[in-house]
């Protein structure tokens, strides 16, 4: 993982988190809005520092998915690094993209997956399919890395062995587009 990269998005979650905790220091905190609140104050430094353009209500959704993730994998967890490496995981552009190799894990009959293969056939890249259902080995890979076997996932290993797992059809769309792009 790009220490940097992590270290700098869990300073500007801290920060926006002591914000937020001061703005509603009458409440100590509390406020059912607050994705709202942390989008309206994280939209630049998140786009700058993962070099990705946020809508503020696609921000919105990335907290909100962030929270509900921790909630359900890891809530014993400190939150500004577990956003982080949701954030990395999900958004972070690759150094090398012409040298990462890319798996999805995948079910032939499920329509979000059929999304992505369509947009891997359009962009005619190299990406080894994995049907999770057709092969145990692959559901086990996929459960024991993401805690669940929702589909589709793209691994994306980078040359120096590093692995990221990105959920979400649109996700995935937008980096292998990204990666089209910058690998040609």
């Amino acid at each position: 993982m790009n220490v940097e990269l992590r270290n700098n998005l869990v300073d500007v979650f801290l920060e926006t988190g002591r914000a937020h905790h001061a703005a509603f220091a009458a409440t100590d905190g509390v406020d059912p809005e607050w994705p709202i609140w942390y989008a309206e104050h994280l939209q630049t430094p998140i786009a700058d520092a993962l070099r990705t353009p946020f809508t503020k209500s696609q921000l919105i959704y990335c907290l909100m998915d962030a929270d509900f993730e921790q909630t359900a994998r890891a809530p014993e967890s400190d939150w500004p690094e577990f956003y982080a490496k949701q954030f990395i995981e999900r958004y972070a552009q690759s150094p090398a993209p012409a040298k990462d190799k890319l798996a999805l894990y995948h079910s032939r009959s499920c329509p979000f997956c059929v999304f992505v293969r369509s947009a891997i056939d359009r962009l005619g890249l190299d990406v080894e399919l994995r049907e999770i259902f057709e092969d145990a080995r692959y559901r086990d890979q996929l459960v024991a890395a993401r805690g669940r076997a929702t589909v589709p996932v793209l691994r994306i290993t980078s040359p120096d062995g590093e692995e990221r797992w990105m959920p979400e059809s649109r996700d995935i769309v937008r980096y292998l587009e990204t990666m089209s792009e910058r690998s040609n």
